[in-house]
Order: C-alpha cells, then structure tokens, then sequence
C-alpha cells in the first residue's frame, strides 16, 4: 500500500499559477518612479554651462565643481535612503512617497534659482536627500506581487529609470536659455532672461506634481497590517534580491528582504561581500562615464572637448537613455539566454575600459577634422563625426549591461 501511494504521486511539482499583475497600481507606482530620474538627470544638459555662466568657475574649474554638485545627490541619498525605507515599513509606503516626491518639487525648484554655489550644493542635497522613493517603491512593488510574477514587475523599474533618462536630459537641453532660443514665447519674461535653467526645472516640477497628485488620490496603501508583517515568512525589501538567500531561479525574482532584517549583516557573507564590491565597481564606472561623457561634450575644442551646445548634449543624452530601454527589454534578455552568465558578465566588464581609451582618440579626431574655433565662438557641426560618438554610446551600453 505504501509502495502504491508514493507511486500515485506525480514526479513532477504542479505547476505555479502566475498571478496576474495589479496593473493600476503598478502604473501608478511607475508613474511616481518617474519623476526621480527626471529630476536628476534634466540639469546634465546645462550644469557645465550654468556652472561657468554664474562665474562660479573659469572654464578649466568647471568640471571640478559640477562633479561636485552632481555627486551630492548620490552621496546625499546614499546616507538617507536606508532611513526612509525603515520610516516606510512604519508608517507605510504611500506617504512616504508623498513627502519624497513633494520635496524634490521644492528642492527642484530653488536650484533652477539658485544663483551661487552654495545655493547650488545646498538645493542638490536636497533633492538627495528628500529622493529616498527609489527603495520605497521597490518595496511597494514586492508588497503587490508574488513570487510568480515579480519577474515581470522588477524589470519595469530600470524601464521606467531610462524612460527618464531620455525626458530629463531633452528637457534641460531644449528648455535651457528659453529666452534666447524660444524668443516669441520667452523673451518678454523677465525671470526666464534673469534665470535661463529654471524653466527645465519647473516643467520637472510640474511633472512631480502631477506625479504626487496621481499617488494622493489613486494610489493604495501597499504595505500589509503590522501584525501581518511581523509574521510574514518573507518580507518586503529596501535592495535588490539577494543571490545569497538559497536557490534563485532564472524566471524568478526572490521577494526582497526588509530593512529591518539587518540589511547589512549580508555582508558576513563572503559571496555576498563580492557581489556588492562588483556592484559597485560597475556603478562607479558608469556614473563617471556619464559625467566624463558630459564633461568632455561641454568643454571648448581648444582644451581638449567637444563644444558643444546644451541641447546637443541633451539629444545625445536621449539617445543614451533610448539605447538603455533598448537593452533592457530586447537586447540584455537575448544575450543571456544564449550565453551564459560568467562569460556575458567578462566581456561586459571587459569592454567598459575600451570606452575611456575611445574617448581621447575620438577627441583628436574630432579636432583634427574641425577647423579652430575659440572659447566663446560657435562650433562648426559636427555631421557625420557623430558616427564617432554612437560608436562609442554603443559600446557604453553594452558594457553597462554588465549591472543587471
């Protein structure tokens, strides 16, 4: 009888039922992950530009500060972010978000202002240190899924992060020096002509604020009741799922755990401790690519740079973001699953030191193709030396598919 039962029992588990995803609050969550990226990545068009203008900085000096005024956002969020996911798990995810998303409005609104360093730095810390919704909305997206279908959510948020790469950086091109560029409906406002980057930061604020309206009246609490969470078997999260905690399929996404589950005793682990010093690695390497890539873009032809405009800075940033969303959903998904991991990883890593050798030959090529220009003078187009730069994006793309 025995030999019987263990016979009539199938050989292979039942298959998980996918439960279908909760598609109105997981766009209304989207929506409010949006404005972030924006909010950052609209003053790379212009920061340079801005930096010299206010006579902050001599064009030599410009770099210094505004990586300076850039990197404050990230250290700022790095040393607060931990805080607003533990304040989350308190007193849930929806007003959290609401105070993340109002202050950067406020914050975004006095840089576009601000008309000194100080101003600067104190306004960019700000929106650092106010943006915390980036672990928030990780865990509201864990609290309205499952194990079944985290697969398909997890993926829509570095989506959503490139979708505001590609706004923010055509908004702080194309909306910088509204007066002098767009002077029929511009000209005769004497704020746009006194403060010519404040109009890209107010269409950001005007996004965030719509974004806030949306979270106010159609966004559910998401994080269960307290008594539910203290015994549930694994909770919501404030990272990214962890390859340490047993087995991960390839289909799936583990739930993420809280930060309340001692987020930084991981690091006793010694696996865990490589991953995260990988991770970072490759981080650091991206973001300095794109404020290398910024930089190098902005300076004069006679220093060693591309001189080139706000808005030409911007449109190239869009296509970044645009060759971002390309990997994400099309290109990333092929390669690993027809290569393996390891190797995949190697020839991604492999490559991101081939961009910063590219950046210097494409530059004396670039230069020696121009006629000489000065500092103040317009630069000649570049036609189809912007094969030069795509090559180069191209490359940086792939590479940077070495993160996820």
């Amino acid at each position: 009888m025995a030999n019987y039962g263990a016979e009539a029992q199938p050989l292979l588990p039942n298959k998980l039922q996918v439960t279908p995803l909760p598609k109105a609050q997981l766009a209304v969550v989207l929506f409010a992950r949006l404005a972030e990226p924006i909010a950052y990545t609209q003053i790379f068009p212009y920061i340079n530009a801005m930096v010299e203008e206010l006579g902050i900085a001599e064009p030599k000096r410009v770099g210094f500060y505004s990586g300076i005024i850039d990197s404050l956002f990230a250290l700022v969020q790095l040393c607060t972010i931990v805080y607003w996911g533990g304040l989350s798990d308190r007193i849930g995810r929806k007003p959290v978000i609401l105070i993340g998303l109002s202050g950067v409005s406020v914050a975004t609104l006095c840089f576009g202002l601000s008309h000194t360093l100080w101003q600067l730095l104190l306004s960019r810390a700000l929106i650092g240190a106010l943006c915390g919704n980036v672990a928030v909305i990780y865990c509201g997206v864990s609290d309205i899924t499952d194990e079944t279908n985290q697969s398909k959510a997890f993926p829509l948020l570095s989506v959503i992060w490139y979708m505001g790469a590609v706004i923010g950086p055509f908004l702080g091109g194309m909306l910088s020096h509204p007066a002098e560029r767009y002077p029929d409906l511009f000209g005769n406002i004497p704020l746009l002509r006194n403060r010519p980057f404040f109009l890209p930061c107010l269409v950001s604020v005007l996004i965030t604020v719509t974004a806030i309206l949306v979270v106010a009246f159609f966004m559910t609490e998401t994080l269960p009741p307290q008594d539910k969470v203290n015994h549930m078997e694994q909770a919501t999260c404030n990272g990214a799922p962890s390859p340490t905690d047993g087995v991960v399929q390839d289909t799936l996404v583990q739930p993420i755990p809280s930060v309340q589950n001692t987020l930084f005793s991981r690091l006793t682990d010694p696996v865990a401790r490589y991953i995260a010093l990988m991770g970072f690695c490759i981080q650091a390497v991206d973001v300095a690519f794109g404020t290398v890539f910024v930089l190098w873009s902005y300076t004069p032809l006679t220093l060693g740079g591309l001189q080139r405009e706000p808005r030409e800075i911007g449109a190239v940033l869009g296509v970044t973001g645009s060759l971002g969303i390309a990997s994400s959903i099309v290109i990333f998904p092929y390669l690993h699953a027809r290569f393996k991991s390891v190797p995949l990883l190697a020839s991604c890593l492999a490559t991101s030191g081939v961009i910063f050798a590219m950046i210097p030959f494409v530059g004396y090529v670039i230069r020696s193709a121009l006629p000489s220009v000065g500092q103040q003078e317009m630069a000649p187009p570049l036609g189809k030396l912007w094969g030069f730069i795509l090559c180069i994006l191209l490359i940086h793309r792939f590479a940077a598919m070495s993160y996820p």
